[in-house]
């Protein structure tokens, strides 16, 4: 789940993390206003960092008060409870942001390959550590997973075969990401580059994700609501919302178009998954993500070691989302059982642990496997001389993703995968 942020520097050329802005003929003025700031290429920005470190603890609170409870019944009752599934949807909306503001510019076969080895390794790694620790569980009266579920989850087929169970029930983005980072740099690579420049195409992309999530949650039957329910289809309503607020950042799309869309994707959503509080808090969160897109940044946040922590838990936040639910679990049911721990301090000692959890799989997993993975040979690179990575000089200690988020200058930078 790391993010790089970019907007466009001009016309014809753009950074890696925010797309060209389409030619000035094809693009509509965007209304002008102190609040209209989109950053500039090679601003920092904290508040890409803020949403993302929120959404991830708003999924490990939801899991430790809320799910814990349904999976785990015999658990004391928590201090109180939070039911929102917002989190990973809000992460689904910051995921499509930084899919058109990166493949814009890239080659969409190596574009994908980085989104896979920035994906893939770690979440086979957290598979594996919670089929072990699910093993264990089992012994003292929990659910036993058999190989096919491991093997399922493995081939991240669980979504398609009902006989294979979810190893960790946050896992259900991974095939919903990897399914809209295919269709991307398959359009891109067969339709071109001007699908991005074209005034009409991605607006229309925008509604028609909105549209046909709802459609297939209601409609679909037999092979169609297999794939739909594979891919996660009935979710694309999210990354629906993201193209809109990138649409908008390049002054593609107006103010009132980008509100028409993204009201109508947090309906769609309201519709598919009948949740008036996820719905209401996702609302929310689309406003904070237009706020970082379309606003200045949250310069008042930057007060003493604040930044650098926010963007240090910002930077392991994949990792965190992979490793909460399942062994967090485990955790508050072994702190109970063993050590009288409950309350606030089971949910704050199952903060700690996926934090914990999340910067291992980072530092040992992430990091290496994507520097490994996307190492090309001499000569084959397109790096220029300065391109250096997004926030160079301001590298987390955990990972050395950026600290800070700044519109990145260079082919390699980051991006969001969760």
């Amino acid at each position: 789940m790391t993010v790089i942020e970019e907007r466009p520097r001009s016309a014809d050329a753009a950074s890696p993390t925010s797309s060209p802005a389409a030619p000035h003929s094809a693009s509509p003025a965007a209304p002008s206003g102190r609040l209209l700031r989109p950053a500039a290429s090679g601003e920092r920005r904290l508040s890409w960092d803020v949403i993302r470190v929120l959404a991830v603890v708003s999924v490990v609170v939801q899991h430790a008060t809320f799910t814990a409870q349904g999976v785990m019944p015999w658990l004391v009752a928590p201090p109180f409870t939070w039911s929102v599934e917002a989190g990973a949807n809000t992460l689904m909306v910051i995921s499509a942001y930084f899919v058109c503001v990166t493949i814009a510019k890239r080659r969409p076969g190596r574009w994908w390959w980085q989104r896979i080895a920035r994906l893939v390794p770690a979440y086979l790694v957290a598979v594996v550590i919670t089929y072990g620790a699910t093993l264990v569980a089992a012994d003292f009266g929990y659910w036993r997973p058999g190989v096919r579920d491991l093997v399922g989850n493995l081939l991240l087929v669980q979504s398609f075969d009902p006989a294979v169970t979810y190893m960790d029930h946050s896992y259900w983005t991974l095939p919903l990401q990897i399914g809209v980072f295919t269709l991307a740099a398959l359009a891109v690579g067969v339709l071109g580059r001007d699908l991005w420049r074209h005034p009409a195409a991605l607006p229309v992309l925008a509604w028609a994700g909105v549209v046909a999530p709802v459609l297939l949650a209601e409609c679909a039957t037999g092979w169609l609501a297999t794939l739909s329910d594979g891919f996660v289809m009935w979710r694309w309503q999210l990354f629906a919302i993201g193209l809109a607020m990138w649409l908008a950042s390049t002054r593609r799309i107006s103010l009132t178009h980008l509100a028409a869309l993204t009201a109508a994707g947090v309906l769609a959503e309201a519709i598919i998954t009948p949740d008036v509080d996820s719905a209401i808090v996702l609302a929310l969160a689309v406003l904070l993500v237009a706020a970082a897109t379309l606003g200045p940044d949250w310069n008042f946040l930057r007060v003493g070691p604040l930044p650098r922590i926010i963007g240090w838990l910002a930077g392991i936040s994949y990792g965190v989302y992979l490793g909460n639910q399942q062994i967090g679990y485990f955790f508050a049911w072994l702190a109970q059982d063993r050590l009288g721990i409950t309350g606030w301090s089971r949910i704050g000692g199952v903060l700690l642990l996926a934090i914990l959890l999340g910067w291992l799989l980072t530092r040992l997993v992430e990091a290496p496997a994507h520097r490994l993975l996307t190492r090309w040979p001499r000569g084959r690179s397109t790096r220029q001389p300065g391109n250096d990575d997004a926030a160079s000089s301001s590298r987390s200690f955990s990972s050395g993703s950026p600290a800070e988020i700044r519109t990145p200058s260079g082919e390699n930078a980051r991006t969001t995968t969760l």
